[in-house]
Parts: C-alpha cells; sequence; structure tokens
C-alpha cells in the first residue's frame, strides 16, 4: 500500500526540472516509504487508527506523505550524491552546495524522523530549590507556635 503518489512528487516541485517519468517517480516512493516502515515500524497502525476516528484524522498521513515527497525530492535534485558543484565561464564562477551527510541519498532526517514517531516519554521537568521550610516557599508552613492574644 503505497500513500504517496507520483503527483504528490511532482505537484510540490519547485523549479523548472520536474521530473515527468511518474513509473521512476514511484520507484522511489516505494524505497522511502519502505525506509519509513523500517524506521517508524508501527507508522501503518497509527495511520489506521487514525482514520478509524471519528471523525477520521489524516494529521499521520499528511505528514508520512511530507516526508516521503522530501526524500524522494532531494534524490532527484541530486541524483549523482554531489557534495558540491562549480561551474566556472570565464572570470565568473558559481558553485552550489548540497546539505545533509549523504548528498542525494534516500535518507530520513532527524526532523522528519520525530515528526512521525510522535510523541516522547520524557522531557523538560522542574525541581523547586526552596525549601519547605523557607517562608518564600508555596508550600511554607510556620513552626512556630501561634500566640494567643486575649
Amino acid at each position: 500500500m503505497s500513500w504517496t503518489a507520483p503527483t504528490d512528487v511532482i505537484d510540490a516541485w519547485i523549479g523548472d526540472d520536474v521530473p515527468t517519468d511518474t513509473a521512476k517517480v514511484q520507484i522511489w516512493i516505494d524505497k522511502a516509504e519502505r525506509e519509513i516502515r523500517y524506521r517508524v515500524p508501527d507508522i501503518v497502525t497509527r495511520i489506521a487508527a487514525e482514520s478509524a476516528e471519528v471523525p477520521p484524522r489524516e494529521d499521520l498521513l499528511e505528514t508520512a506523505i511530507d516526508v516521503t515527497v522530501a526524500m524522494v525530492t532531494r534524490v532527484f535534485r541530486n541524483p549523482s550524491g554531489v557534495r558540491q558543484e562549480n561551474e566556472t565561464t570565464g572570470p565568473f564562477t558559481t558553485s552550489r552546495t548540497y546539505g545533509g551527510d549523504i548528498p542525494g541519498s534516500l535518507a530520513i532526517t532527524d526532523d522528519e524522523l520525530a515528526k512521525l514517531q510522535g510523541e516522547t516519554v520524557g522531557g523538560a521537568f522542574t525541581i523547586d530549590m526552596i525549601p519547605s521550610t523557607s517562608p518564600f516557599s508555596p508550600n511554607y508552613v510556620s513552626s512556630e507556635p501561634e500566640s494567643i492574644s486575649d
């Protein structure tokens, strides 16, 4: 089951070099989705659970499509995996540097993976450093006996 269509990649393309071979785009979509399912084993179950809700949600499905499109686009933008390109014409030089650990490869970024994995356990917390015996503590209880006045 493929949740991304070649038109998703083509419609999201920016620039003039849009891919036209939808069969080749589908091959790379299938590869990207296999990688996503490998890295996030419960994603198909979670997508199905969201679609079974009343009303149905498609947040995770749409995020999975976005990540797949981004992965495939990186491959098609730099199919030879070049880190940097330079072009010189006379005294003029232009250069382009591709980002990422392995430019042009079918890889999922840490940010994309986090979006697909959902909620994580843990996170920030605070520790109250003011002792409860301090009058500045919200839990302060006076230890002095109250005086009785007539």
